[in-house]
């Protein structure tokens, strides 16, 4: 079930960039949860920018190629912000 996204919790650009890159590689919210052990509710707020989870951002991470996090979030911040690669 979608969330629904409200004015007051709009998801920010670095987590539809994100949430972008998993649908490009089918990479369904569930199999992001199963890998971090957490449920897919926690997956789609730290996409959401609601929660914060290590153990979330790094399997993000490694389902989209990337080391860490950190790398991960700075290639969203890059992109959505019009940068270089």
């Amino acid at each position: 079930m979608q969330r629904t996204r409200s004015s007051e919790h709009p998801m920010p650009p670095e987590g539809s960039w994100i949430k972008y890159q998993l649908d490009l590689r089918n990479i369904k919210l569930e199999a992001v949860a199963k890998k971090a052990s957490r449920s897919i509710s926690m997956v789609s707020q730290v996409l959401a920018g609601v929660k914060n989870s290590e153990v979330v951002g790094l399997a993000l991470a490694e389902m989209l190629g990337y080391a860490t996090y950190k790398e991960l979030m700075n290639a969203a911040y890059r992109q959505t912000k019009g940068g270089a690669a």
